[in-house]
């Protein structure tokens, strides 16, 4: 039988998340903001962090169905995942808006590629 287990820079671990509401409340506090028509995304500089960690806030309001929620935030998992080398190191709250859950996963990652090259940008400037 073969393991079929992520090794670890696979796997989207526990030290990679935004696990308590004191984690997201830093970074809903004075964050740098970067949106467009599907997706807005939060980020704050945290110096105590040595990698970038993530957090989803995908509201049954904005997308309706459990489908949809959970296709959304396994897409964003996946992209903040595979992408680690390039983001930069911050902590991010992922906020999605009405419509997203009508977009194909590639008008998502597009949008996630772009919000994500922004706040790099903006982040490595201020700090």
């Amino acid at each position: 039988m073969s393991d079929k287990r992520k090794s670890p820079e696979q796997s989207f671990s526990r030290d990679l998340r935004l696990l308590l509401p004191a984690d997201y409340k830093y970074v809903f506090n004075q964050s740098i903001r970067s949106s467009d028509k599907l997706i807005t995304i939060l980020a704050k500089y945290n110096s105590s962090a040595d990698q970038a960690r993530l957090g989803l806030a995908v509201a049954k309001k904005a997308v309706k169905t459990a489908v949809h929620r959970n296709r959304i935030k396994r897409l964003t998992r996946e992209y903040f995942r595979l992408n680690q080398d390039k983001i930069a190191c911050a902590d991010y709250v992922i906020l999605v808006r009405n419509g997203i859950d009508k977009k194909d996963n590639s008008d998502i990652v597009q949008s996630l590629a772009k919000q994500f090259n922004y706040l790099r940008k903006k982040l490595t400037q201020n700090n």
